[in-house]
C-alpha cells in the first residue's frame, strides 16, 4: 500500500505534513496504563494555562479553525479533532472511552497538541491518499447513521473505494474504524502549517513510545510532505 498527498493539496497547503505509523495492536475495552493518562489531562492542561476561555487563541486552533474555514465550513460547527478533544478534556475533565489504543492515541494528541487518527489497515482498499472530494462522494461518519455530503473542496483521507476521514481530522469514517477486532493499524498526524508545540517526528516519537509501552507493537513510520508526497507502507 502507498500513502500520497494529492499535488493540489500541496498546492493550496504547501506546509502540509503527515506523519504515519503502523503497528500490530490488541484492543481492550480498557486498559489501567491508558485510564491514569486521560485521567490526568486535565490537570496537564492546567498546568499549561488552557481554558475554554482562551481555547480559540491557542495557536494550534486557531490555524487549524483557519483552515476549516477555507474549505467552506463553520470551524464553531465543524472542529478538528485537537479542538474537539479538548473541549472535552476541559468541559468534563474526561475524553470519550472508545478502546485501549484509540482512547491511547487520543491521550497523544491531547498531550502534543497534534491531531491524530487511525484506520483499521484490513478494511482499507489498495492506496491511501489525502486529496480534495469529489463529485458525488459521501463519507459515512463513525458513531452516526446519516451520510454527510462530500464537496470538492473538502479535504478527506481516502482509499480505491472510500472516504475514511472527512474535512483532513474532523471525523473517521465507520467503516475502517478501530475495534477490538483490530490486529492492524496505520495511525496519522497531520497539519496544514508549521506546529508551533510538537513536530510531527515528535509527535511520532511519542506515540512510538507510548503504545510499545501498553503491549502493541510499532513497525514502522515515515512523513509525507510537499519533499517527499509519496511513501510505500507495508
Amino acid at each position: 500500500m502507498r500513502f500520497s498527498i494529492d499535488a493540489a493539496i500541496l498546492e493550496r497547503y504547501p506546509q502540509t505534513e503527515v506523519g504515519w505509523l503502523v503497528a500490530d495492536v490488541f484492543p481492550v475495552s480498557a486498559d489501567p496504563v491508558v485510564d491514569r493518562w486521560k485521567a490526568a489531562l486535565a490537570g496537564e492542561m492546567a498546568s499549561n494555562g488552557l481554558t475554554l476561555e482562551n481555547l480559540s487563541s491557542c495557536p494550534e486552533v486557531a490555524r487549524w479553525r483557519q483552515v476549516f474555514g477555507s474549505m467552506g465550513v463553520k470551524p464553531s460547527k465543524y472542529r478538528c479533532s485537537l479542538e474537539a478533544l479538548l473541549r472535552r478534556v476541559l468541559k468534563e475533565n474526561a475524553l470519550w472511552t472508545v478502546n485501549s489504543v484509540v482512547d491511547l492515541y487520543n491521550c497523544v494528541s491531547v498531550k502534543t497538541l497534534l491531531p491524530m487518527g487511525a484506520f483499521d489497515l484490513d478494511k482499507i482498499r489498495g492506496n491511501l491518499f489525502l486529496r480534495f472530494g469529489r463529485q458525488d462522494e459521501t463519507f459515512e461518519p463513525l458513531g452516526q447513521g446519516e451520510t454527510e455530503e462530500v464537496l470538492p473542496q473538502h479535504v478527506v483521507y481516502a482509499d480505491d473505494e472510500k472516504v475514511c476521514c472527512w474535512l483532513w481530522n474532523h471525523r473517521d469514517s465507520r467503516l475502517v474504524g478501530l475495534d477490538e477486532g483490530t490486529r492492524r493499524a496505520v495511525f496519522l498526524i497531520d497539519h496544514a502549517f508549521s506546529p508551533t508545540t510538537t513536530s510531527t517526528e515528535a509527535g511520532l516519537e511519542i506515540l512510538w513510545e507510548k503504545l510499545a509501552e501498553t503491549g502493541s507493537n510499532p513497525v514502522e513510520k515515515g512523513i509525507c510532505s510537499v519533499s517527499q508526497p509519496e511513501q510505500e507502507i507495508s
